[in-house]
């Protein structure tokens, strides 16, 4: 299903309740950012309230996120169980609910997606190597030689030598 249109002349008094899924391009991520690994699996219950149509039940869509600490691709499904959405109906005859879906699981995505919070969890560790407090203090390097001549910083050197 591409989109998730519903008829509101069809819509029973009491709700319906509306299965299926919606294709990944959805999501139409820029690149560089995370990439649907599949369909948005949707659950609802549909009930239209005066101008409103209420959408209440469960979404799901798995994605690759790329680890803030090691990063490393894994896999981490957003999953919402118990969604509620509020659609204004106005006069309009279908109300298209694709896009409010997509917004309802981007807005759940991880600020700072770590490795340790995927699926399937690993070990999310930053490589030593990359961490200024594991290197070594001292370097090979000589102290480079005091500027010879005038000093910019002399004027200061005899304020402090003068107090003495």
């Amino acid at each position: 299903m591409e989109r998730l249109v519903i008829d509101l002349a069809l819509l029973p008094e009491d709700g319906q309740l509306l299965e299926d899924e919606l294709s990944s391009a959805i999501f139409d991520l820029p690149e560089n950012d995370a990439k649907p690994l599949g369909p948005l699996f949707f659950s609802l219950q549909v009930q239209r309230f005066g101008d409103e149509l209420l959408l209440q039940g469960n979404l799901r869509a798995p994605f690759e996120f790329l680890c803030v600490r090691t990063l490393t691709a894994f896999k981490k499904t957003i999953d919402l169980p118990e969604t509620t959405i509020a659609l204004e109906i106005g006069t309009r005859g279908e109300i298209d609910a694709t896009e409010a879906l997509r917004e309802e699981i981007l807005l759940n995505f991880p600020a700072y997606p770590r490795c340790d919070e995927g699926d399937e969890p690993v070990k999310c560790e930053i490589n030593p190597r990359y961490l200024a407090v594991d290197k070594a203090t001292t370097d090979d390097v000589d102290d480079p030689p005091a500027a010879e001549g005038d000093s910019r910083w002399a004027a200061l050197d005899e304020l402090e030598n003068s107090d003495k």
